[in-house]
């Protein structure tokens, strides 16, 4: 997601101020900073808490991720952070200002905490499809997959609750669409021009103070 500020959403002081050179620029740089790091916290927990009417999971999807997603790999996850169908996702949004202080980024990736934001092409593609949803062609080894879901126990089983056996007239699966990025802009839009004139002011008041 790239956001570009308007000038003309801004006061007019703080509007012909921004766009100079020198410390207004330092200033830019770093109000845009400020903005870019609300949106990926508010892209953090929009993810994690579970999106807005996203549908939830399957239940197959519920019972592979009981079994298969204790131990080390999710002791990071807080327990406010079990909600959403990809809420590991969460945790990787990033963000980045360009260097001129004009665009800022919003998207996924690894970088360390204090560094610049660096998008992941995998995580990208990730919530690209996760975004769009899918449509999965049955295949015959998918058919075997499904049906060995049924175990011994407990003796009594439900097709789609305790097993998930396929329908031969299934001959595909749909993932649906669990839209991220533009639902958090539009929610974050309105504040946008508010937060970036806040730290404008506050980052010119500390770089004068130090003069």
């Amino acid at each position: 997601m790239d956001l570009k500020l308007d000038p003309a959403q801004l006061d007019r002081l703080t509007r012909a101020l921004a766009g100079m050179p020198g410390t207004m620029k330092r200033a830019r740089i770093s109000a845009l900073k400020s903005t870019g790091y609300m949106i990926q916290q508010e892209t953090r927990d929009y993810v994690e808490g579970g999106g807005s009417g996203w549908p939830g999971l399957h239940p197959m999807t519920r019972m592979f991720k009981a079994k298969y997603s204790a131990g080390k790999r999710t002791k990071w996850i807080k327990p406010r952070s079990r909600k959403g169908p990809v809420h590991w996702l969460g945790k990787f949004a990033r963000y980045r200002v360009d260097g001129e202080g004009s665009l800022v980024q919003v998207d996924f990736g690894k970088s360390r905490k204090g560094k610049p934001g660096t998008f992941d092409p995998g995580l990208v593609g990730i919530v690209r499809r996760v975004q769009s949803g899918e449509r999965i062609t049955v295949t015959d080894k998918m058919r075997r997959f499904f049906g060995a879901t049924r175990r011994k126990r407990p003796k009594v089983q439900t097709p789609g609750e305790t097993y998930f056996p396929l329908r031969a007239s299934t001959t595909t699966i749909e993932i649906p669409k669990r839209p991220i990025l533009d639902p958090v802009f539009r929610a974050a839009k309105p504040r946008i021009p508010g937060r970036f004139e806040e730290k404008f002011w506050k980052a010119l008041d500390r770089y004068w103070s130090k003069r």
